[in-house]
């Protein structure tokens, strides 16, 4: 399943107009089952990010060789299985959660746009990593970035579940913060996996 230029411009789009608190902008997301694969598809686009993350965690564990970004099986698995697993998280625990909550018809229309704002998340993550790769940013500069990138993320994942899953405010703080422990989890267990 393809990603069309349409469907991301669309995409990028709407999450622009949740950034802005804009309900709206959902209607520019493709809400169909096609739309709900799609978007997990969409994880092709954070190619450059996963490219980073893998040169960032040789970095941290002393392992680029000679110019060579890839060339470790284990190193490049494990990496790219965090970075899946970070993706998918939060759309399998919601299977359980939207059960609980008596809100399994607002589950697709919740993954379909948290995976859109994941896409756009994780490039925009990457940037500060990629400054510090390349010698532009110090450690702490990198760190104040990857902090206010943050905070206007979970800003946009807490008014899109507000708006997809129509809930309240803290209800839906309280998802969009069992999503980040999901991530920290996965990033632990890599981590720990590659020490």
């Amino acid at each position: 399943m393809i990603v069309t230029a349409d469907e991301v411009n669309r995409s990028f789009k709407g999450a622009i107009d949740l950034l802005h608190s804009r309900a709206e902008g959902l209607k520019s997301f493709d809400m169909s089952e096609r739309g709900f694969w799609r978007s997990f598809a969409a994880i092709w686009l954070t190619l450059p990010a996963y490219i980073i993350s893998l040169a960032i965690e040789r970095m941290r564990i002393g392992a680029v060789p000679n110019g060579a970004l890839l060339g470790n099986l284990w190193i490049d698995t494990v990496v790219a299985l965090g970075h899946v697993g970070g993706y998918i998280a939060l759309p399998l625990a919601m299977i359980f959660i939207a059960r609980v909550l008596r809100l399994t018809s607002r589950y697709a229309p919740f993954v379909i746009v948290t995976n859109w704002i994941s896409v756009i998340g994780l490039l925009v993550l990457s940037v500060p990593a990629m400054l510090l790769l390349l010698g532009w940013a110090t450690p702490p500069l990198a760190s104040l970035f990857t902090l206010a990138f943050a905070v206007i993320l979970v800003r946009v994942q807490w008014f899109a579940t507000k708006a997809t899953l129509g809930l309240s405010t803290l209800p839906a703080l309280a998802i969009v913060l069992f999503g980040i422990l999901l991530n920290a989890g996965v990033e632990s267990l890599t981590r720990g996996l590659l020490s």
